[in-house]
């Protein structure tokens, strides 16, 4: 799999593509702000860009506290059901979880 970039749909439905850009000749690379029209991605300028660029990276910021909150409440901790292996019918299962807490 690859990542062309971050993308992103505003309140109006028009899509945007956060990307990078490498400069030829350097080994630098900036971030880059398309728009879909009509189907074909066209860089976006000028003050628009920089606005854009702004609104884009605060929605992956967004995206990505989010992200962590979903591993941070997943249930990764827990260990999985533990049942006594004796024959008798009484069998109680047991689980344990463990607390990464103490920050």
């Amino acid at each position: 799999m690859t990542t062309p970039g971050l993308l992103v749909e505003d309140y109006n439905g028009q899509d945007y593509l956060l990307t990078t850009e490498s400069h030829a000749g350097v080994n630098t690379h900036r971030l880059v702000v398309l728009r879909r029209i009509n189907g074909q991605w066209q860089q976006v300028t000028g003050t628009e860009e920089l606005a854009r660029r702004e609104l884009l990276i605060s929605a992956f910021v967004d995206f990505f506290v989010n992200f962590c909150r979903v591993l941070n409440s997943s249930d990764l901790d827990r260990s999985p059901t533990i049942t006594s292996a004796s024959g008798r019918s009484g069998a109680r299962s047991s689980t344990q979880t463990k607390h990464k807490r103490g920050r």
